[in-house]
């Protein structure tokens, strides 16, 4: 994770909010991303900012109440769309535990604006599959150096555009994790995805993503998590080293690409360190809310 980055975890999700996570690739100049940062704060709690070479792409978490979605999507077009993209993809994540109350009218109303105000084709999907079959259906899955438009036809054509799109998933609520892949060959970071997010791997809420950092030609896998209590982050990493070991590399540096859930952290803390911390027993948990004095 680059310097400026910021993550914060989230004890639990509010069955009112909804999490918005907005990804731009290639990344967006430290001043916009700085300047993105402060509109999403002022719209809800923000809760990652990311600007990450290898991947090369800008990640922003927020959470929000599911009745502003609508209002926080829109006006983030206006004011952004036409500045930041020439030459982008954009992916907007809208996830929540109850993915259904924005429904398709509002989604709709989304798009529309969305299409206009990026001058952009636009993709609108709902998340209908665990995470390591949505890899290979999803309209803006993550490519070798960034995000890529996938295989479905956009749902609001856009012709010329100097975009290359802007992708709505709605589904619950994901997890996403970089990971370098030092002295890996080529054939072996295939082998390392498919035994990660594979059909036959075990683990279908991961979607494995082989990638180039863009920074340097190393080997990265994009890893998302559906559920990670079902499929903890340690152990598809402890997996991934162990593929790369056979192919004479090895796990190289990780980092969280998204909001990190609590539990999700806990759970490395027991696997790792055999500390059966629970959630009271963290100090953040007890702090008031930002701005509360």
């Amino acid at each position: 994770m680059e310097v400026g980055s910021r993550l914060r975890f989230n004890a639990s999700a509010d069955v009112n909010s909804s999490i918005i996570r907005f990804i731009a690739s290639p990344p967006l100049a430290p001043h916009a991303l700085e300047d993105l940062s402060g509109a999403f704060a002022a719209g809800g709690r923000l809760l990652a900012t990311v600007n990450d070479s290898d991947v090369g792409a800008s990640a922003l978490s927020i959470e929000i109440a599911h009745t502003d979605v609508e209002a926080l999507l829109t006006g983030l077009g206006e004011r952004y769309g036409s500045n930041l993209s020439a030459g982008r993809a954009f992916r907007l994540d809208v996830m929540s535990s109850e993915p259904d109350k924005l429904g398709d009218e509002a989604l709709r109303s989304i798009a529309v604006a969305l299409h206009g105000s990026f001058s952009a084709p636009v993709y609108v999907a709902r998340v209908s599959t665990p995470a390591a079959p949505w890899a290979f259906l999803r309209p803006m899955p993550w490519g070798r150096k960034g995000l890529a438009v996938g295989q479905a036809a956009p749902t609001l054509p856009f012709g010329g555009s100097e975009c290359l799109g802007v992708a709505i998933e709605v589904g619950r609520p994901t997890l996403i994790v970089k990971a370098r892949m030092e002295s890996l060959p080529e054939h072996g970071l295939m082998r390392a995805c498919v035994a990660v997010g594979g059909a036959e791997s075990g683990f279908a809420d991961v979607g494995a993503y082989p990638a180039v950092s863009a920074a340097d030609g190393a080997s990265v896998v994009v890893l998302e998590f559906g559920d990670p209590l079902r499929a903890p982050v340690h152990r598809a990493l402890h997996v991934l080293d162990i593929e790369a070991r056979r192919f004479g590399g090895r796990l190289g540096q990780t980092a969280v690409l998204s909001h990190l859930p609590l539990e999700a952290l806990l759970g490395v803390l027991r696997a790792e360190t055999g500390l059966g911390a629970t959630t009271a027993q963290v100090l953040e948990t007890h702090l008031p809310p930002d701005g509360a004095r």
